[in-house]
């Protein structure tokens, strides 16, 4: 098995082909520690890199898929970045993009739940075989990483509105509409928001006006970042990563920027903040996140909370945290049931696992007592 760089790498994207020999008889017994190989570290952004493949899956139990994944190596670092991995058709001498996502993942070398993102199911090694992209039985994967080092980009299919996206603070024209909000002021355009953030304008008139957004219960300079954030999404499409969107902050930044887009009627911002909280979840932040969805509503946040929580993986890391403390009765009581009902389905699973393999053992058993020797 060999490793080799491509030639294509700039300051902030790049790639890295990994060329897998000997795929047909590659299996994870032959791959040492873990059932994958992993590539030499690669260098994007000045973050380290490395891919790794798993010729069985990822799972505990061997699958026909092939498994990728990269991973942040980095110590103590955090970044967004877009990731497609691509297998190279050797035929056409073309790649083949077959895994990726369009809007930004959030890596964190500091935590083994965000320091790596891939797949299990690249693809099936029944279709890989005898396909183009095996040839003289190598198969060969590029990782093409593209850090968002000032802003994060995020795809759509359709254009939110027909106003044109522009710079934030937009110098081209004076505001007609200011915000104060935690001692901060932010100056801004009626046009813009009514096409993007119709929520802010509901106090508001067509003459020049100054808006004072007022919450008690958050009146920091960190609200005022989060609204920053928030205007500058409504310019741009796309959110500023010195927001504090890369630190270990990002999880209390995405929350004031879901709860401040389900008010002001940004649906788009609030499907990608809430996407991007249920996979940062951890032991010390999901109760509190947990109780935030359950009080403004946002049902698939909630759910992946309870989920998490009750998983016995997490249970009882959780259910110390101070933050598990401040949770309703009935939270608290809800995830508990989780966690009995996961771990009585375990149990279940476990004594069927063990009942058929007793079953089987019997059977080879009883044939060989039934063997004459001649």
């Amino acid at each position: 098995m060999e490793t080799a760089p491509s030639s294509s790498m700039s300051p902030a994207s790049g790639t890295y082909v990994l060329d897998v020999h000997g795929f047909s008889g590659l299996r994870r017994q032959h791959c040492g520690g873990g059932g994958c190989i992993v590539s030499p570290t690669f260098t994007v952004a000045g973050l380290e890199w490395a891919i790794r493949y798993h010729p069985e899956g990822d799972a505990d139990e061997v699958t026909d898929d092939v498994a990728v994944f990269v991973v942040l190596v980095t110590k103590d670092a955090t970044a967004w970045a877009h990731v497609e991995f691509r297998l190279l058709d050797q035929a056409a001498g073309e790649m083949v993009t077959f895994f990726g996502e369009k809007d930004p993942i959030l890596f964190d070398s500091g935590r083994e739940d965000l320091s790596t993102w891939g797949t299990g199911e690249l693809a099936a090694r029944s279709f890989l075989d005898g396909s183009p992209y095996v040839a003289g039985d190598c198969l060969k994967i590029e990782c093409a990483v593209d850090v968002c080092r000032d802003r994060l980009t995020f795809h759509h299919d359709t254009p939110p509105s027909g106003e044109p996206f522009r710079q934030y603070p937009a110098d081209d024209e004076p505001a007609d509409v200011t915000f104060k909000i935690a001692g901060e002021t932010f100056p801004a355009h009626v046009s813009v928001l009514a096409a993007r953030a119709p929520g802010l304008l509901n106090n508001t008139t067509s003459q020049a006006a100054t808006i004072t957004i007022d919450d008690d219960d958050d009146d920091t300079p960190e609200a005022a970042a989060a609204f920053g954030a928030l205007l500058h999404f409504a310019y741009t499409d796309t959110l500023p990563v010195a927001s504090g969107l890369d630190g270990t902050g990002h999880t209390a930044l995405l929350g004031r920027l879901l709860v401040a887009a389900g008010r002001y009627g940004m649906a788009r911002l609030g499907a990608i903040c809430e996407r991007a909280m249920c996979r940062s979840l951890d032991a010390g932040t999901a109760a509190d996140t947990l109780a935030m969805a359950d009080r403004h509503g946002f049902d698939a946040l909630r759910r992946r909370c309870a989920e998490f929580m009750a998983s016995p993986d997490n249970y009882y890391f959780v259910a110390g945290s101070v933050s598990h403390g401040r949770l309703s009765p009935s939270l608290r009581r809800e995830v508990w049931n989780k966690y009995y009902d996961t771990c009585c389905s375990r149990y279940e699973e476990g004594a069927h696992i063990l009942t058929a393999t007793k079953i089987k053992l019997s059977q080879k058993n009883n044939t060989a007592d039934n063997v004459v020797d001649i």
